[in-house]
């Protein structure tokens, strides 16, 4: 039995080399040659993996099909350029997780736990031992086609002409060193044939080659179900040993509490920029590894301890969510002050997010039965996610310093948001006249920045812009 059809390989090998020239230039200006392109792609590669494995369906595997059509889809919508870098490495693994948790048996009743996980991370080298076999196959295949009578000899012609290359060039490299005059004569006619060869193009067609074996190899190895039998015992912690541990965190984090409980809402930063800056910025990641660590002592500790340790981790986790909701306050305190950037964005977006996954935790703990909180956490941050992707972002951080900028204890720099995309050209036209250009150095700056993007970034292929840059580029 074959794993695929030569139909199907010679189809997946010609959307490879759509892949290769449609994205080359990503090489030289980076994620702005991803465009109506990379969602093409990933559609194209959703199409191979349900030719090969038919068993995905909507109405069953819709909760993780949906947010991952729309991260592919978001680079058919906006520039995004940070947000596109972001997904670019996360969009593989969210896709290989998610394929593989659709293939265990029973998968919607599975916890999600170590032993889970591992399941997964065995599924990600599949593909590697899946490419040998095709290859191997591959090579069986054009044996076969070699017997036929027909056929057989184009494919002898061509193994002739592979052998006789490398072997004719070594013969005359040695005959040129023995004749000067022939050497001549050789070397001309053979430069002029290495220049008649692209380079380039053999590249690609190589690559071509490559990108077809590895989608092939990925459809293929993902299309069997997983065997997994979770242990149905959960491995009790000593109560006493998690109530010290769980208490003495509790009085450590209560001691800060009250020392800090005049400066968790605080009314406004220090005037002084880099002091506001560095108390913000190291105190918010600071609290969200404390957040993280915390979510990850309650893996730990829940349902497997007493009912005093279960209360303990409940003060414990609402502790948390205190320090939390005043790392996130300080955040938008300092977005309002300084105005709004990607990194505070999403500084923000990430804190209001832990804070709900903690008290999600709290809940979680009253819960008579198990929750599965792990797959939760994932698909909520799955969904959280691909809702900012296909977001205006740049768009709603231009207007939020704009109008921030009109209020009384700001101090926002307009001329800052050139370093955004031309996802902002269409609101750059809008308040050029009444905001941006209020002296000739800002009105200069703006005309500098609308013509950078333009030159830059507008002179693309159709299928490296997205409808953003579509409607800016007009």
């Amino acid at each position: 039995m074959t794993l695929i059809s030569h139909r199907l390989g010679l189809w997946v090998f010609g959307f490879s080399v759509f892949v290769v020239w449609g994205h080359w230039n990503f090489f030289s200006i980076g994620v702005f040659a991803l465009g109506f392109n990379f969602s093409l792609f990933w559609l194209g590669f959703a199409v191979i993996v349900y030719l090969v494995d038919n068993t995905y369906q909507i109405k069953k595997d819709w909760a993780w099909l949906c947010p991952v059509s729309l991260i592919a889809l978001s680079y058919s919508l906006y520039e995004n350029p940070w947000l596109k870098l972001i997904s670019l490495f996360l969009l593989p693994i969210i896709i290989a997780v998610f394929c593989a948790y659709s293939h265990f048996n029973n998968h919607n009743h599975l916890f999600w736990n170590r032993r889970f996980l591992y399941a997964i991370a065995k599924r990600f080298v599949k593909p590697l031992g899946t490419s040998f076999k095709i290859l191997g196959e591959t090579v069986a295949s054009f044996s076969t086609i070699g017997n036929d009578a027909k056929a057989g000899t184009l494919i002898r012609i061509l193994i002739g002409l592979a052998i006789l290359t490398p072997l004719s060039l070594f013969v005359i490299l040695l005959l040129s060193s023995a004749d000067a005059k022939f050497s001549d004569l050789v070397l001309t006619h053979l430069r002029f044939a290495l220049d008649m060869v692209s380079w380039l193009t053999l590249w690609k067609v190589f690559l071509s080659f490559v990108l077809t074996l590895a989608l092939l190899s990925i459809a293929i190895a993902w299309r069997e179900s997983i065997e997994y039998s979770p242990t149905s015992v959960t491995q009790p912690i000593d109560g006493l040993v998690a109530g010290i541990v769980l208490s003495g965190l509790l009085i450590i984090y209560f001691a800060f509490l009250a020392l800090q409980i005049d400066h968790l809402l605080i009314d406004q930063l220090p005037a002084n920029y880099r002091k506001a800056e560095l108390m913000v910025k190291s105190g918010f990641w600071q609290l969200f590894i404390l957040a993280v660590l915390n979510t990850g002592l309650f893996f730990i500790v829940y349902k497997k301890t007493g009912i005093v340790a279960q209360w303990i981790l409940r003060v414990f986790i609402l502790a948390s969510s205190l320090l939390m909701l005043s790392a996130a306050w300080k955040v938008g305190l300092y977005s309002y002050t300084f105005g709004l950037s990607y990194e505070k964005f999403f500084a923000c977006y990430t804190a209001v997010f832990a804070l709900g996954v903690l008290l999600y935790l709290v809940v979680a703990s009253f819960s008579f039965d198990r929750k599965n909180a792990v797959k939760a956490i994932a698909f909520a941050a799955l969904w959280g996610y691909s809702l900012a992707t296909v977001s205006p972002v740049e768009r709603v951080i231009f207007n939020t310093n704009l109008f921030l900028s009109q209020q009384d204890n700001t101090r926002i720099s307009l001329d800052q948001l050139t370093q955004l995309s031309l996802d902002i050209l269409p609101d750059v036209a809008v308040a050029y006249d009444s905001t941006l250009a209020t002296d000739a150095h800002s009105a200069s700056q703006w005309q500098r920045w609308r013509s950078r993007q333009k030159l830059g970034f507008c002179d693309r292929a159709w299928y490296e812009l997205n409808l953003s840059a579509a409607a800016g580029c007009r």
